[in-house]
């Protein structure tokens, strides 16, 4: 019998995007969805039309989001998709071959659409393992998950066609994402016993991460996007340090405040 595949979404407001992304996935045993209870448009509708299983999931972070979905799954094999990425008839083709193959897990190539335009430069060339054998591997990690696999020695292979992913589809799009993921990462970094934010880490963050995507991964031939995205995702890592510095603080930022109110002018 030839072995079976579930998908895995992870889900947060996402009726927009869903249509698209489901419709292209007929070539799955399974569809499953993890819905983050945040949620506050028609995305677990749409889900429940399509014949996806859904579960609404307190957010606890988006590895435990994911995992949630992963434990719902009953294929063979996993693949996890975010609801902005589309899975074309070439990799549809190339996934039921791969997971008759001999691997535990498949990294695939990612093709990243910002703002309509596709990034060949700047950093974006990414091929995360997002396709195993169910049970072997769960995702770690607060924002940037990985796969954390129950063997030290998985046999990895490379799948070929890429998935395409449209994200960052406008400046209001990423503000809106990064106050979630600023929060989130924080969080973690607080949690980990990060070292206190000073003035000069975050012009370090600044200069580095702006010299890494801008000139050593050249995203400056992506035209505009590529300088936009060049200053955009430093602009993120260094909100997301300013909030840790917030959270550090002793009183906190809100408590000062308070204390503000009560003084006499």
């Amino acid at each position: 019998m030839a072995p079976t595949l579930s998908i895995v979404l992870k889900v947060r407001s996402e009726e927009a995007m869903l249509p698209g992304c489901l419709r292209r996935l007929a070539f799955a045993d399974e569809i499953v969805a993890a819905v983050d209870d945040r949620t506050d448009d028609r995305s677990v509708e749409i889900l429940s039309a399509a014949g996806a299983r859904v579960a609404e999931v307190r957010f606890e972070g988006f590895a435990s989001l994911a995992n949630t979905g992963i434990d719902m799954a009953t294929g063979d094999w996993v693949f996890l998709l975010d609801a902005d990425e589309r899975v074309s008839r070439v990799l549809a083709a190339e996934l039921r071959s791969a997971i008759q193959g001999p691997f535990d897990g498949l990294r695939v190539p990612v093709a990243n659409y910002f703002h309509g335009r596709l990034m060949q430069y700047g950093g974006w060339q990414e091929r995360p393992i997002r396709l195993w054998r169910r049970g072997m591997a769960h995702y770690g990690g607060a924002l940037h998950e990985r796969p954390r696999f129950s063997v030290h020695h998985p046999r990895i292979g490379d799948l070929q066609a890429p998935l395409v992913h449209f994200s960052h589809r406008s400046v209001t799009d990423n503000l809106a994402k990064s106050a979630n993921y600023v929060e989130v990462q924080a969080q973690d970094l607080l949690a980990s016993g990060a070292a206190r934010v000073t003035s000069w880490q975050l012009c370090r963050t600044l200069i580095r991460e702006i010299g890494f995507r801008l000139i050593l991964r050249r995203g400056w031939r992506d035209g505009v996007v590529g300088v936009y995205e060049a200053f955009y995702w430093p602009f993120s890592h260094m909100c997301a340090q300013v909030r840790l510095w917030e959270l550090q603080q002793s009183p906190q930022v809100e408590d000062t405040y308070r204390l503000l109110e009560d003084t006499t002018w």
